[in-house]
């Protein structure tokens, strides 16, 4: 700077005048707020270093992104992820919060890191809490993953000793999403989950047959409205009563027996390979009114009722199975009654 306090201005390459302020740091909070969330979480919580201005700015990241293989430089993964929750700003909400894990040697133990993590970030977050391990972080092979998921298929299974999660109220969270490959998961269900509107579960068992699950649907979220399950073990019963859910999705849960649905604002319901492996008489109960789409590729159950069933779709598909999940049904699918609920 020039004596007069003026900015020292330098000349660049091509004789063109170059300010040399700090013009990035002179940005807004929300503006840079969004640049950090830009940049792998490692950076961003390096920029303390830079100046005052950068002390403690990634505290209030509106957006935390953890991910294993975009943090290599880290020893270990769990002390990142439980050192940036535990500094970060109490005065602050976290909106959202992403976790994927990725890699074997990244989590030692992968239910007590996901456990930690979900205390420490249930009370905290506002918006969106997404979760990821897929099968290599829980040191499952494809064929490992597929008897760990639904032991009871295989006569000769072993008995193991099950891993649970269980999993905490989110009272503020407006979408929660969780897959997690092979371990049994308790949800809970004397808390309400007052804003949540978006529930995606994949790859967890449920050891009750899926009572804690129904329960939690339907009572303790009353502002749901989307509901998608993938590939869950253990889910033989699944009751859904509520109002508000306009889009369910249930796919490959394949041991399934009952399905009862009474959802008078559900508009959208598709149901992929979920009775198909079912040893017992399956039953399915609708209320849907105000049903618009229908997608059905699944073994009809052999009691259906019904009340309230919409007088018109926009959209019906249903499809025969594929030839291996068919003969995995006893070789026949009565897919096509399902054409017969609806005039």
């Amino acid at each position: 700077m020039a004596r007069n306090g003026s900015v020292r201005v330098s000349r660049s390459g091509d004789g063109e005048p170059e300010d040399s302020r700090d013009r990035i740091s002179e940005l807004p909070d929300s503006i840079l707020h969004l640049i950090l969330v830009l940049v792998p979480l490692v950076d961003a919580v390096r920029t303390c270093v830079l100046s005052g201005r950068w002390r403690g700015f990634w505290k209030r990241l509106p957006l935390l992104f953890f991910d294993d293989v975009q943090a290599p430089r880290v020893s270990r993964f769990p002390d990142l992820v439980d050192g940036v929750l535990r500094g970060y700003a109490d005065d602050v909400d976290m909106e959202d919060l992403f976790v994927s894990v990725y890699r074997r040697d990244s989590v030692d133990d992968p239910v007590g890191f996901v456990a930690t993590l979900a205390d420490l970030a249930a009370q905290r977050i506002s918006g969106r809490f997404v979760l990821y391990l897929s099968p290599a972080a829980f040191n499952l092979h494809p064929e490992e993953f597929l008897k760990n998921l639904y032991p009871d298929l295989e006569d000769h299974a072993e008995e193991e000793e099950a891993v649970t999660l269980q999993l905490p109220c989110f009272p503020r969270v407006t979408e929660l999403s969780i897959t997690f490959m092979g371990v049994d998961l308790g949800m809970p269900t004397t808390e309400t989950f007052a804003k949540l509107t978006k529930l995606f579960i994949s790859g967890v068992r449920f050891t009750d047959g899926g009572k804690e699950l129904s329960q939690v649907v339907s009572l303790c979220c009353p502002c749901i409205q989307r509901l998608e399950l993938h590939r869950i073990g253990g889910l033989r019963r699944l009751a859904v009563f509520a109002q508000s859910l306009v889009s369910m999705v249930l796919s490959r849960i394949l041991v399934l027996e009952q399905l009862l649905v009474a959802a008078g604002n559900l508009r959208h319901m598709l149901v992929d390979k979920c009775f198909v492996l079912s040893n017992t008489r399956a039953f399915m109960f609708l209320c849907v009114p105000a049903l618009e789409q229908l997608l059905w590729e699944d073994r009809c159950p052999e009691e259906i009722r019904h009340w309230m069933l919409p007088s018109c779709l926009r959209s019906l598909v249903v499809a025969e199975l594929e030839l291996n999940y068919l003969i995995g049904a006893g070789g026949r699918s009565n897919f096509a009654r399902i054409l017969q609920l609806f005039t």
